[in-house]
C-alpha cells in the first residue's frame, strides 16, 4: 500500500523538476510522509487485518478467505479513494500548480488530472496487490496446506484493465496535453515540452510498472500449474497446484487438483477391488465402466490343493490358520504372477489359476507347467510361520473356457467355466493315486513342450478316465520339477 505514497511523490517531484518549480518541495514531502503514508498504513491495517489474525493462528481459514478474495479491489479502491482527496484538496482547495492562476480556468486540467490519475493508480496497485495476493496464498498453501477456491473472476476483465491502464488513460493524457491544456500550461509557467516530458514520465513508470505486475500475475499461476503437472509427469499423485488467482486459471489449477484426487481415488478402488478379483479384471470392469463381455478362449487351468491340510489345522488356532493360508497364498501369488497367470478364485487352501484368461498369453501352456515346477521349487525351500514345509498338489489342464461374470444383480463374481476346468481339478485330485506332485493332460503337453526346457521331463500315466468325461484322458506327471 505504501505502493501509493511513492507514486504520488514521484509524480509531485518529478513535476517540480521538470517544472523548475522547487519551491513546494518542502510542501510535498511532509503531505506524503504524514497523510499518504499514515492514512495508508492505516488503510491498509484495517484492510488486511482478517488475513493478520489468520496468519497468527486467531482464527480459521475460512474467516480470512473473503479478504484474500477482495484485498485486489478493495486495496485499488482505496488507493484511487485517497489519490482523489489528496489531489482534490490540494487542486481546488490549494490551487497548488498555479496558485496565481483562476482556479475556474485551472479546474478542466485538475479535474483531468484527477481522473486520470486515479485511473493510473488505481490500475497500479489493484495489478500489484492482486500479484502480492498470488504470493500470499502460494505461502498460506506451503505452510498451512490450505487451498483458497477462486471465485470466478474473469480474466477478460483484467484484459480491459490492463488496456485502460496502458492503453486508455495515456492515449487520453497525451491528447488532453497536446489539444486542451496547452493555453493552461502557459498560465502555470510551463512550456509544453516540460509539460509532455512530465507526462512521458508518469506514464512510462506507471504504465511499466503496471505492466510488470500484469505479466507477473498472468505467468506466477501458469508456471506453478506446470510445475504441479510435472510433478504428477513423475508419478506423484501427491502433489497439488496451489491456486493462486479467482480467474480462469484458478480454475484450471482447481480443476487439476480435483482430476488428480479422481485418479488417486481410481487408483484406490483398483487397487482394493483387485485384492478381491484378479488385477486386470479389475482394470478391465473399471475401464468398460462396470461392463464386463465373456471370452471364449482356448487357456490353460492350474489347479492347486494342499496336501494334508485338514491334519495341519487341528494343531492351529482360527488365527494360526488364516496367518499360514495368508503366508502359503502370498508365496505362491508372487510365483503365479511372474509367469503371467491369474488367481481367479481362493477355495479354502485350493486355488484356481489361468493363464490366457483375461489376460492374453501366447506361451500359456508352457507359462503354466513352468508355474507348476517354481510352486514346487518355492516349496520346497520355504519353512512356514507353524514351522514346517507345506506339500501342495497341481493339476493342469489346457481347454476352451468361457470367462466372464456372473451372479445376480446386486452381486458379481468373475470366474471361468468349462470341461478344462473340470479336467484340471480331477488331476490335481488324481496326485493322491499316484503319490505324484503334478499332473498335466495330454493337451497341455502338446501345447507347453515346445516352450519349456531340455531338463523338464514328462511320465506317462495312461489313458484315464476322469468323471465327467466321457473320453479318456492320457495324463502325464511333470517328473523333473526343478534342477538343483
Amino acid at each position: 500500500m505504501l505502493g501509493v505514497s511513492l507514486v504520488h511523490l514521484f509524480a509531485f517531484l518529478s513535476f517540480m523538476l521538470i517544472s523548475g518549480k522547487m519551491d513546494r518541495l518542502l510542501f510535498a514531502i511532509p503531505v506524503n510522509l504524514l497523510v499518504l503514508v499514515g492514512v495508508n498504513l492505516l488503510g491498509a491495517v484495517v484492510i488486511f487485518a482478517p488475513i493478520q489474525k489468520f496468519l497468527s493462528g486467531n482464527i480459521p481459514i475460512e474467516k480470512a478467505t473473503k479478504r484474500i478474495h477482495q484485498l485486489s479491489w478493495m486495496s485499488s479502491a482505496w488507493a484511487g479513494f485517497l489519490v482523489f482527496c489528496l489531489s482534490f484538496t490540494a487542486f481546488f482547495g490549494f490551487n497548488v500548480l498555479c496558485p496565481t492562476c483562476n482556479l475556474a480556468d485551472m479546474a478542466p486540467l485538475y479535474i483531468s488530472m484527477i481522473i486520470i490519475f486515479c485511473t493510473f493508480v488505481s490500475m497500479f496497485i489493484f495489478f500489484m496487490i492482486d500479484d502480492f495476493a498470488a504470493v500470499l496464498k502460494a505461502e498460506i498453501f506451503e505452510e498451512f496446506g490450505e487451498l483458497i477456491a477462486p471465485t470466478g473472476a474473469s480474466l477478460r476483465r483484467k484484459f480491459v484493465a490492463a488496456f485502460i491502464a496502458i492503453g486508455i488513460a495515456p492515449g487520453l493524457l497525451m491528447f488532453l496535453e497536446i489539444f486542451v491544456f496547452s493555453d493552461i500550461r502557459k498560465l502555470q509557467g510551463i512550456t509544453s515540452e516540460q509539460a509532455f516530458t512530465f507526462d512521458l514520465l508518469i506514464i512510462t513508470v506507471i504504465a511499466g510498472a503496471s505492466f510488470y505486475f500484469i505479466q507477473k500475475n498472468l505467468s506466477r499461476p501458469v508456471e506453478s500449474l506446470l510445475n504441479s503437472m510435472r510433478e504428477v509427469g513423475r508419478g506423484n499423485l501427491d502433489t497439488r497446484a496451489a491456486i493462486l488467482t479467482d480467474d480462469e486459471i484458478g480454475k484450471l489449477a482447481n480443476n487439476f487438483n480435483q482430476m488428480i484426487e479422481q485418479v488417486k481415488d481410481r487408483d484406490f478402488i483398483k487397487e482394493t477391488f483387485g485384492r478381491y478379483v484378479p488385477e486386470s479384471v479389475a482394470s478391465a470392469i473399471l475401464e468398460n465402466k462396470g461392463e464386463f463381455k465373456a471370452q471364449h478362449r482356448l487357456a490353460t487351468i492350474l489347479y492347486t490343493d494342499i496336501q494334508s491340510f485338514t491334519t495341519i489345522c487341528e494343531s492351529l488356532s482360527p488365527d494360526g490358520v488364516v496367518n499360514l493360508l495368508n503366508e502359503y497364498f502370498s508365496l505362491l501369488v508372487d510365483v503365479i504372477n511372474k509367469r503371467g497367470g491369474v488367481v481367479n478364485q481362493f477355495q479354502g487352501d485350493a486355488m484356481l489359476v489361468t493363464f490366457n484368461v483375461p489376460v492374453a498369453n501366447a506361451n500359456h501352456a508352457a507359462d503354466a507347467v513352468q508355474t507348476a515346477i517354481d510352486i514346487q521349487h518355492a516349496l520346497a525351500d520355504h519353512i512356514f510361520c507353524h514351522g514346517e514345509k507345506m506339500v501342495t498338489r497341481i493339476g493342469v489342464n489346457t481347454g476352451n473356457v468361457v470367462a466372464g461374470s456372473v451372479g445376480a444383480n446386486e452381486r458379481l463374481n468373475y470366474t471361468v467355466h468349462g470341461d478344462a476346468v473340470n479336467v484340471a481339478a480331477r488331476l490335481e485330485g488324481l496326485n493322491k493315486e499316484f503319490g505324484s506332485l503334478v499332473l498335466i493332460s495330454e493337451e497341455t503337453r502338446d501345447h507347453a513342450e515346445s516352450g519349456l526346457g531340455s531338463d523338464v521331463h514328462y511320465e506317462a500315466k495312461g489313458e484315464l478316465l476322469i468323471r465327467g468325461k466321457s473320453e479318456a484322458v492320457k495324463v502325464y506327471e511333470v517328473t523333473q520339477t526343478f534342477n538343483e
